[in-house]
Protein backbone atom coordinates (compact mmCIF):
# COMPACT_ATOMS: atom_id res chain seq x y z
CA UNK A 1 0.00 0.00 0.00
CA UNK A 2 2.59 2.84 0.90
CA UNK A 3 4.70 2.12 -2.36
CA UNK A 4 1.33 2.81 -4.21
CA UNK A 5 1.55 5.45 -3.10
CA UNK A 6 4.67 7.43 -3.53
CA UNK A 7 6.91 6.26 -0.42
CA UNK A 8 10.30 4.36 -1.68
CA UNK A 9 10.04 2.17 1.69
CA UNK A 10 11.11 -0.99 1.23
CA UNK A 11 13.04 -3.49 4.10
CA UNK A 12 15.23 -5.37 1.95
CA UNK A 13 17.28 -2.00 1.40
CA UNK A 14 18.31 -2.50 5.31
CA UNK A 15 20.87 -5.02 3.54
CA UNK A 16 19.37 -7.78 6.00
CA UNK A 17 20.39 -11.30 5.35
CA UNK A 18 21.55 -11.74 1.23
CA UNK A 19 19.84 -8.29 0.30
CA UNK A 20 22.51 -6.54 1.47
CA UNK A 21 24.45 -8.01 -2.00
CA UNK A 22 21.43 -7.48 -4.27
CA UNK A 23 20.54 -3.99 -6.09
CA UNK A 24 17.02 -3.71 -5.20
CA UNK A 25 14.77 -0.10 -6.38
CA UNK A 26 11.77 -0.05 -4.88
CA UNK A 27 8.84 -0.36 -7.30
CA UNK A 28 6.64 2.92 -6.64
CA UNK A 29 3.21 4.62 -8.10
CA UNK A 30 1.64 7.92 -6.82
CA UNK A 31 -1.53 7.42 -7.93
CA UNK A 32 -2.62 5.48 -4.66
CA UNK A 33 -5.57 3.74 -6.27
CA UNK A 34 -6.23 0.31 -6.63
CA UNK A 35 -4.94 0.57 -10.10
CA UNK A 36 -1.69 1.61 -8.61
CA UNK A 37 -1.76 -0.79 -5.97
CA UNK A 38 -2.13 -3.73 -8.65
CA UNK A 39 0.63 -2.34 -10.94
CA UNK A 40 3.23 -2.26 -8.16
CA UNK A 41 2.08 -6.18 -7.06
CA UNK A 42 2.71 -7.23 -11.00
CA UNK A 43 5.92 -5.19 -11.49
CA UNK A 44 7.07 -6.62 -7.90
CA UNK A 45 6.87 -9.97 -9.58
CA UNK A 46 9.40 -8.90 -12.55
CA UNK A 47 11.59 -7.73 -9.72
CA UNK A 48 11.37 -10.72 -7.79
CA UNK A 49 12.56 -12.63 -10.79
CA UNK A 50 15.73 -10.00 -11.26
CA UNK A 51 16.73 -10.50 -7.41
CA UNK A 52 16.23 -14.44 -7.87
CA UNK A 53 19.12 -14.36 -10.42
CA UNK A 54 21.42 -11.87 -8.80
CA UNK A 55 21.17 -13.82 -6.25
CA UNK A 56 21.73 -16.77 -8.49
CA UNK A 57 24.81 -15.75 -9.74
CA UNK A 58 26.45 -14.57 -6.70
CA UNK A 59 25.36 -18.30 -4.88
CA UNK A 60 28.62 -19.33 -3.71
CA UNK A 61 30.10 -22.59 -4.31
CA UNK A 62 29.67 -25.31 -1.12
CA UNK A 63 27.35 -26.79 1.03
CA UNK A 64 24.03 -24.86 1.29
CA UNK A 65 22.91 -26.17 4.78
CA UNK A 66 23.94 -24.88 7.87
CA UNK A 67 24.17 -26.99 11.15
CA UNK A 68 22.38 -25.84 14.03
CA UNK A 69 23.41 -27.00 17.47
CA UNK A 70 22.22 -26.12 20.68
CA UNK A 71 19.06 -23.64 21.70
CA UNK A 72 18.35 -20.21 21.68
CA UNK A 73 18.97 -17.87 24.72
CA UNK A 74 18.19 -14.16 24.04
CA UNK A 75 15.98 -11.94 22.73
CA UNK A 76 15.50 -10.56 19.35
CA UNK A 77 12.99 -8.29 17.35
CA UNK A 78 13.27 -8.36 13.05
CA UNK A 79 11.64 -6.36 10.37
CA UNK A 80 11.54 -8.12 6.95
CA UNK A 81 9.78 -7.89 4.05
CA UNK A 82 6.70 -9.74 2.73
CA UNK A 83 4.77 -9.89 -0.40
CA UNK A 84 1.64 -7.89 1.64
CA UNK A 85 4.46 -5.24 3.86
CA UNK A 86 6.74 -5.45 6.41
CA UNK A 87 6.38 -8.26 8.89
CA UNK A 88 8.04 -7.43 12.77
CA UNK A 89 9.39 -10.71 14.86
CA UNK A 90 9.97 -11.04 18.30
CA UNK A 91 11.51 -13.76 19.73
CA UNK A 92 12.38 -14.23 23.31
CA UNK A 93 14.03 -17.66 24.68
CA UNK A 94 16.16 -18.92 27.91
CA UNK A 95 17.76 -21.89 26.25
CA UNK A 96 15.45 -24.38 26.61
CA UNK A 97 13.87 -25.96 23.88
CA UNK A 98 10.48 -23.75 23.95
CA UNK A 99 10.38 -20.16 23.30
CA UNK A 100 9.60 -17.79 26.21
CA UNK A 101 7.60 -15.76 23.48
CA UNK A 102 7.01 -14.99 19.83
CA UNK A 103 5.26 -12.25 18.67
CA UNK A 104 4.45 -11.51 15.18
CA UNK A 105 3.45 -8.49 13.49
CA UNK A 106 2.12 -9.65 10.05
CA UNK A 107 1.38 -6.83 7.10
CA UNK A 108 -2.33 -7.40 6.99
CA UNK A 109 -2.51 -6.30 10.27
CA UNK A 110 -1.05 -3.02 9.35
CA UNK A 111 -2.92 -2.80 6.89
CA UNK A 112 -6.35 -3.45 7.66
CA UNK A 113 -6.54 0.22 9.81
CA UNK A 114 -5.83 1.83 6.27
CA UNK A 115 -8.39 -0.23 4.40
CA UNK A 116 -10.85 1.08 7.05
CA UNK A 117 -10.09 4.81 6.03
CA UNK A 118 -10.15 3.57 2.27
CA UNK A 119 -13.29 2.00 1.97
CA UNK A 120 -15.06 5.44 3.88
CA UNK A 121 -17.54 7.16 1.26
CA UNK A 122 -16.92 4.26 -1.86
CA UNK A 123 -19.99 2.77 -3.56
CA UNK A 124 -20.70 -0.66 -2.94
CA UNK A 125 -19.35 -2.18 -6.34
CA UNK A 126 -16.19 -0.37 -5.37
CA UNK A 127 -15.36 -2.75 -2.18
CA UNK A 128 -14.18 -5.85 -3.36
CA UNK A 129 -11.76 -3.98 -5.66
CA UNK A 130 -9.52 -2.09 -2.84
CA UNK A 131 -10.08 -4.83 -0.69
CA UNK A 132 -8.77 -7.10 -2.73
CA UNK A 133 -5.91 -5.28 -3.96
CA UNK A 134 -4.75 -4.69 -0.66
CA UNK A 135 -4.74 -8.48 -0.63
CA UNK A 136 -5.87 -9.26 2.72
CA UNK A 137 -5.20 -12.61 4.90
CA UNK A 138 -7.42 -12.53 7.36
CA UNK A 139 -6.31 -15.65 9.09
CA UNK A 140 -2.72 -13.66 9.66
CA UNK A 141 -4.67 -11.30 11.89
CA UNK A 142 -6.97 -13.99 14.05
CA UNK A 143 -4.80 -14.47 17.18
Amino acid sequence: MARASGLSTDMRRLGYAAFKDLHIEPVVKTEGDSYARCAVRCLELFQSIDLIRQALDKLPEGELAAKVTGNPNGEVMARTEQPRGEVVYGIKANGSKNLQRFRVRTPTFANLPAMVKLLQGCDLADVPVAVLTIDPCISCTER
